[in-house]
């Protein structure tokens, strides 16, 4: 049964009051936005191939399974290995997971609205920027760790905002925060950024408060599950030298503090997600309606803060976009300017999401090289790269090819090869490059190796060497114009000369 007209006008003109009762859940828009953000997903789930990350992800789970790794956690490749064992290659159900968690994020973005008081148009508005993300989009149609951060973040956040909602009407309701500290938990199996969030939430309370949060033993309780459940993550990084500190110096190196936050606001959205993470900002930290909630403004700016210091990607941040859409979308209450200006904003915002999605023919792309297209650069060409590594593999004399590796130059190439290679019959392939430098060196007696890559950090260590085949492809992709090269004779074994050739 729709909801009255008068009520629902009514509480769009009241500013929301913390401790009132919570409107009504805007079900259905939300759902639809949710619906539609997920029918797209789906149409796109099988176009183009797999990613890098995704090859990477799927060859840890499948042949590379541990505790912990330089660069992520266990929890995605475990979902790419049960995924790929399930229906082998099926690509469908392989994203399945990145299709349910990102539509998932619309609907909490939505949620915290509602906590923070706003009547059923602004948790529309919250749900409907979340998707206008390019980089939660883009990452819908991917299986990656990045993927799962902005949900477990977002829902972290929920329950937290849920928690100081409750306290401030004098209801004490903690199991909100054991089940903050689950969530917790399972990012930490993801990524290890959420304790930045953590310690910036627990700052932001000091600062802000409710005091009373700090507490609660609830509280305590979730972290000391958040930590107890990361113990074997933290001993595989403790035997393996703290390589998660390696990855952070590699991701500086590659970024500048400069463009940190001004990219972060680009990956929210041009035009709406922008405009909306710095008016939900300031919402938070000066609104009167939301004062209980100043804490989680200050966590915004901690987590922001620290990733600017210590260096970090901007999608760093899309944790927080959920969180910031559905304060800046409390604080549009006035129906005429939303008609004539908020919707044309939203259509314009949605022009980049889109096209950077794989929605354009691979016909098209191939005739137009210039054409920008971030999914044409990283999910296609691996075919021709297996079928021209095979061709070089195969062309050895048998007794060459029992003694042969194959050594990829950088996880992007290994990956493609460690998955797909496989399923060619080629063996299981190596590389120095960041965390596939941990899951080993090719075997002493192999005195042969096929090194993939447009580098040739191999010629000062074998006594021969010889280039057998270039990759070609009627895209510009990553494995364009790779070199396959045939070296012999190792001038010492591998077990010494692979901790000189790591790379990060």
């Amino acid at each position: 049964m729709p909801e009255p007209i008068p009520d629902a006008t009514r509480d769009a003109e009241r500013p929301p009051v913390t401790g009132a009762p919570l409107p009504r859940f805007a079900r259905r828009p939300v759902l639809a936005v949710a619906g539609a953000t997920g029918a797209l997903l789906l149409l796109i789930s099988a176009r183009y191939g797999y990613v890098t990350d995704e090859l990477y992800f799927l060859a840890a789970g499948r042949y590379h399974l541990a505790w912990g790794y330089m660069d992520q956690q266990p929890l995605v490749p475990l979902l790419a290995a049960a995924a790929d064992a399930v229906a082998p290659g099926f690509l469908p159900l392989f994203r399945l997971p990145a299709l349910v968690v990102t539509v998932l994020g619309v609907v909490v973005a939505a949620l915290l609205a509602r906590e923070f008081g706003g009547p059923r148009r602004a948790q529309v508005l919250a749900a409907a920027a979340y998707p206008l993300s390019p980089w939660i989009l883009l990452n819908g149609h991917w299986l990656t760790a990045a993927t799962m951060e902005p949900l477990q973040w977002s829902t972290a956040l929920w329950l937290v905002a849920r928690w100081i909602r409750l306290h401030r009407a004098g209801i004490h309701r903690d199991r909100l925060l054991l089940w903050a500290g689950l969530v917790v938990a399972v990012a930490v199996q993801t990524k290890f950024q959420v304790v930045v969030l953590c310690a910036a939430l627990l700052a932001g309370v000091a600062i802000a408060g409710p005091r009373a949060l700090l507490t609660r033993p609830a509280l305590w309780v979730g972290a000391a599950f958040a930590v107890l459940t990361a113990v074997p993550t933290l001993a595989w990084q403790a035997r393996h030298g703290w390589p998660a500190l390696d990855m952070g110096t590699a991701v500086n190196r590659e970024t500048t503090r400069l463009g940190f936050l001004p990219g972060a606001l680009f990956y929210s959205g041009v035009v709406v997600g922008a405009v909306f993470c710095c008016y939900g900002l300031l919402r938070l930290l000066r609104a009167a309606e939301l004062r209980a909630f100043r804490s989680l403004g200050w966590t915004a700016v901690g987590v922001a803060l620290f990733f600017v210091a210590a260096g970090g990607r901007p999608n760093y941040l899309a944790g927080l976009y959920g969180l910031l859409f559905a304060a800046a979308a409390t604080g549009l209450r006035r129906p005429v300017a939303a008609r004539r200006v908020l919707w044309p904003a939203f259509l314009l915002s949605a022009v980049l999401p889109v096209a950077v999605l794989p929605v354009y023919p691979l016909s098209f792309l191939a005739r137009h090289p210039e054409f920008p297209s971030f999914p044409r650069l990283y999910e296609t060409g691996w075919p021709e790269l297996v079928a021209t590594v095979d061709r070089a593999y195969r062309s050895l004399p048998p007794q060459t090819r029992r003694r042969t590796a194959i050594v990829g130059e950088s996880y992007y190439l290994t990956g493609a090869l460690d998955v797909l290679g496989r399923r060619a019959g080629l063996p299981g392939a190596h590389s120095p490059h960041r965390g596939y430098w941990f899951f080993g060196a090719p075997p002493d007696d192999a005195d042969a190796v096929l090194y993939v890559g447009s580098t040739a950090p191999l010629a000062p260590h074998f006594a021969e060497s010889r280039r057998l085949a270039v990759v070609r492809s009627e895209l510009v992709n990553i494995p364009q114009g790779v070199s396959v090269t045939l070296y012999r004779h190792p001038l010492q074994p591998w077990s010494q000369l692979w901790p000189r050739l790591r790379e990060l």
